[in-house]
C-alpha cells in the first residue's frame, strides 16, 4: 500500500499547476453550461405549460 499511495503522489507533483488549472476552468464552465441548460429547459416548460392553461400568468413565473 505505501507503494501506491507514492506513486500516486509522484504522480501528483510531476503535473503542470498549469494543468491543474486549465482542468479546473474546464470544469467550472462545463457545470455552468449543464446549469444554464437546465435552467432553459425549466423555463421552457413552464412557458409551454403557461401557453396550454392561460390561468397561469406571467407573474407566477418570477419568484
Amino acid at each position: 500500500m505505501v507503494g501506491a499511495s507514492s506513486s500516486w503522489s509522484r504522480a501528483l507533483v510531476q503535473i503542470s499547476p498549469s494543468t491543474f488549472s486549465v482542468i479546473g476552468i474546464a470544469i467550472g464552465i462545463g457545470v455552468s453550461v449543464l446549469g444554464a441548460a437546465w435552467g432553459i429547459y425549466i423555463t421552457g416548460s413552464i412557458l409551454i405549460g403557461a401557453i396550454k392553461a392561460p390561468r397561469i400568468t406571467s407573474k407566477n413565473l418570477i419568484r
